[in-house]
């Protein structure tokens, strides 16, 4: 059976998308969509694609496509889904999944009473290293976690930070929480597995940088949450170099460093060696360690292997495997309530402060 695939949303992560359904067998995109018709004709053109509309409705109706990717702003993600839910098909949307948590249970709960697969663009939730930390955690290697924090150094210079700074009215300035409304499902995708539903946000830290080029844009975020067996930290930054994201994972046997832009990942583990010899045994570990890495990555490179979103690709693939064969949905719905709900108590936050600020 060949699934019928549209797209919804005709910008860069459309480009992302597009590139990892063409991989599989058995999927032909149909059709794509996109409120400014000559996106969505560029796009079509650019990927070969034969039909194009600005009607979301009318391509449900026309094309009946099985697999709907909703990649515009977040703002337009809950009609778009209940829509396409309605029309029968599996949805994959871009995150941040919705607005409110209140929405993304809607989403949720009518994808279920409907029998259709639906989840989200988490690319970092299936990064090789992530996937690897997460087995080394399954084998007991670091014991009982203990102590976690991710940190997310931002470019706003970069392609679409200079889109957001330059235009007032992009998209991101509508959404309650900002640019931290739009970026930090990166970070709590990397910590929902770990922390228990009961966690408590104990503070939200919130700031313009004193050089921000923007006045009403908050880019600075520092978060911590405790639970009975695991404190969190989580660091957001516009300042921070060198770019990228950085995941600690601290357990009772030993501590995990993840550097998820440069794929690696480096176990600290305790010799038992005493003193000096101790220290020395440690440095040789690391080395060893971090040679072993670079030669993974090396052989990536030579297979072509190294996507620029290397976990894209495994979680496409991953949805679809649920979609054809019904295996269990990559992302289970309870983390993306949990991370709806943590988003919505950090935005309401957030907006208190740039409240008071301005």
């Amino acid at each position: 059976m060949t699934l019928r695939v549209a797209i919804v949303g005709c910008g860069k992560a459309a480009e992302n998308h597009i590139t990892e359904v063409k991989k599989r067998h058995h999927t032909n995109v149909v059709a794509v969509c996109d409120s400014e018709p000559l996106m969505a004709e560029q796009f079509s053109v650019r990927h070969g694609i034969v039909t194009n509309y600005c009607d979301f409705g009318q391509m449900l109706r026309e094309q009946q496509p099985d697999v709907v990717h909703i990649t515009t702003p977040p703002q337009s993600h809950c009609l778009l889904a209940l829509q396409s839910i309605d029309a029968g098909c599996h949805v994959f949307v871009e995150k941040p999944f919705a607005e409110t948590r209140d929405s993304a249970a809607e989403m949720i709960r009518s994808a279920e009473n409907a029998g259709c697969k639906l989840t989200i663009g988490w690319t970092y939730y299936f990064d090789p290293v992530v996937r690897m930390m997460r087995e080394l955690v399954a084998h007991g290697q670091i014991g009982e976690p203990v102590h976690l924090s991710v940190f997310h150094a931002y470019d706003l210079q970069g392609h679409f930070g200079r889109a957001v700074l330059e235009d007032r009215s992009h998209w991101v300035h509508q959404l309650k929480g900002g640019l931290l409304h739009n970026n930090l499902d990166h970070l709590f995708s990397l910590i929902v597995e770990f922390v228990e539903e009961e966690a408590t946000t104990l503070s939200v830290n919130a700031w313009k940088a004193a050089d921000s080029p923007y006045a009403g844009l908050m880019d600075e975020l520092r978060l911590s949450m405790q639970s009975d067996h695991l404190s969190v930290e989580v660091g957001f930054s516009s300042r921070a170099r060198p770019l990228g994201h950085s995941v600690t994972l601290v357990g009772t046997k030993s501590t995990i460093h993840l550097n998820i832009a440069n794929q690696t990942l480096i176990q600290d583990r305790a010799s038992d060696l005493p003193g000096p010899l101790g220290r020395i045994a440690y440095g040789l570990d690391q080395t060893k360690q971090a040679a072993s890495r670079l030669v993974r990555n090396c052989t990536r490179l030579v297979r072509s292997d190294f996507p620029a979103l290397p976990g894209l690709g495994h979680l496409i693939s991953s949805f679809y495997d649920s979609i054809e064969y019904d295996h269990d949905l990559p992302i289970p719905y309870e983390h993306i309530l949990r991370v709806s709900s943590w988003l919505n108590d950090v935005v309401n936050r957030v907006e208190q402060t740039r409240a008071v600020s301005l």
